[in-house]
């Protein structure tokens, strides 16, 4: 009757012993492909990533061309604004205006920067000042600071002209 017993146990967990290999061979697959998905998840976002900074980079260098086309657009527009309308009165009168206001800012601009060196100078060689001061003075007064912002404005206004005339040849 053991033997019976026995055996009939056997025999039942002699036909369950292959479903249990089955079921963790599968678990162990099943566990095998989550993590495989897992990669190829990690590889597709990464190279999602990499797309999207791409595409960024492009149209961010888009942009820049865009705007460089705008402002050659509006160096043309006020380049094309300042031609002769071939009304001769008016057209001396545009010619004239520009350099002779420009000249008696000038003019007016050297008369007080001279007499504010002048008196920098005097109060040198008066010993009240040396000359590290006197520099100073100068240089860091509102009349340093407008030569300085004059010689910025005429070497960048040279600047861009020389580069127009490389972009686009007269």
């Amino acid at each position: 009757m053991i033997t019976a017993l026995i055996s009939s146990v056997l025999g039942m967990v002699g036909g369950l012993i292959p479903d249990i290999f089955k079921e963790v061979r599968e678990s162990r697959e099943h566990s095998r492909e989550l993590e495989r998905m897992d990669r190829t998840a990690d590889l597709q976002l990464k190279m999602l990533e990499a797309q999207t900074e791409a595409k960024l980079a492009e149209i961010d260098s888009n942009l820049v061309v865009e705007e460089m086309k705008a402002f050659s657009k509006q160096m043309e527009n006020i380049y094309s604004g300042q031609k002769p309308i071939n009304i001769p009165f008016v057209d001396a009168f545009n010619a004239l205006i520009r350099p002779s206001t420009a000249s008696l800012i000038m003019l007016m601009f050297v008369v007080t920067a001279s007499f504010y060196i002048f008196g920098a100078v005097g109060l040198m060689k008066a010993g009240d000042i040396n000359i590290f001061t006197a520099a100073e003075v100068i240089w860091t007064s509102m009349i340093g600071e407008a030569i300085q912002a004059v010689l910025g404005y005429l070497f960048g206004y040279r600047s861009t002209k020389s580069a127009i005339r490389r972009i686009r040849p007269a």
